[in-house]
């Protein structure tokens, strides 16, 4: 008996799974090892995001009368009778933390959701989440004991006692490989330093796509975990945080130890109280020092303290000398 053809890839991957899982048509068997294969082909990564911004505009268009149409429907009645247990979970739970309710979701990969909830709402988000992410099944994680070691890390956290989270993570909600690069940029911000939205653009060679770098931290899906509180204003004003919660952003920059201070926009980081680090050297200076004027925005990071800058591998500048000339006792960042 013949066997059905399967379309392979020049890496020796079937495109068919590829494109199944655009669809969220795999089984959880066959998810694992198109993931386990992504992990490793960026070309498969690529393709499987252009099918499904190929079936995320199919699926937007509107329903004429047409061939077109048709096959729309026919996707969609191929996603709605999809079961649950064919389709990933995402798993979800509200956590009363320090800086109010946060809902967290994760998959078999990793956390890949953390959202601040409205405390007048909290049943709103849920139903946003499933209207929007159709190809999940959600389950409640009431009591759940991989939630709990979460929050407890990310308690840790809030309260100045645990300066990094070593969550597993999931990026499935990650709107783009642009989104992604960004994020990833993010990342790799310090904790205790901050950049601004130039300066990211600028780490991802891109220093003209400023506003989309907003936007693609604007809806960050793991905030904290991935710190984009971190992101500031070229002029130091705190902005686009979850929306516009400009005073949460405050307050967990100064769990880090970043000070910040009233301005006409709202808050900015107190940059007269920040030592400026040279990446490109790994030098930190005084806030005005000859040496740091004029660097650009990628290769600058403003550092709450000498011991954070010396922690990440810097060294005191020769010229204005922090080490002699510190700009404030080192003291324990504020606790909640």
């Amino acid at each position: 008996m013949p066997t059905q053809k399967r379309n392979t890839l020049a890496c020796g991957f079937a495109e068919d799974d590829i494109i199944a899982e655009a669809l969220g048509e795999n089984s959880q068997l066959i998810r694992q090892k198109v993931r386990s294969h992504l992990t490793a082909c960026p070309d498969c990564t690529q393709r499987l995001e252009q099918y499904k911004q190929v079936h995320f505009q199919l699926r937007s268009l509107p329903a004429p009368e047409t061939g077109l149409a048709a096959a729309r429907r026919a996707l969609d009645r191929q996603l709605t009778h999809l079961t649950a247990d064919a389709r990933p979970r995402l798993v979800l739970s509200i956590w009363n933390s320090p800086v109010g309710p946060l809902r967290i979701g994760t998959t078999d990969r990793g956390v890949a959701l953390v959202e601040f909830v409205s405390p007048d709402d909290p049943d709103s988000g849920a139903r946003r989440l499933r209207e929007k992410f159709a190809q999940f099944s959600f389950e409640q994680a009431e009591g759940n004991e991989g939630h709990t070691a979460l929050t407890r890390k990310l308690e840790a956290y809030l309260n100045g006692s645990r300066q990094a989270l070593d969550w597993a993570l999931d990026d499935v909600l990650m709107r783009s490989d642009f989104q992604r690069q960004v994020l990833r940029a993010a990342r790799e911000i310090p904790y205790g330093s901050l950049t601004t939205y130039l300066g990211l653009a600028e780490r991802i060679d891109q220093p003209k796509a400023v506003r989309a770098v907003a936007q693609a931290l604007r809806y960050n899906p793991l905030p904290i975990r991935i710190p984009c509180h971190r992101i500031v204003g070229s002029n130091g004003s705190l902005t686009g945080y979850a929306g516009n919660k400009i005073a949460l952003k405050r307050d967990i920059l100064a769990v880090e130890g970043i000070p910040t201070v009233p301005s006409r926009s709202g808050f900015a980081i107190a940059q007269d109280q920040l030592y400026v680090g040279r990446q490109a050297e790994r030098i930190f200076c005084r806030p005005h020092c000859e040496d740091a004027k004029g660097i650009r925005a990628g290769n600058r990071l403003f550092i709450a303290s000498r011991t954070r800058a010396e922690a990440i591998g810097y060294a005191p500048c020769g010229v204005c000398r922090p080490d002699r000339r510190p700009l404030h006792m080192e003291t324990e960042p504020s606790l909640f």
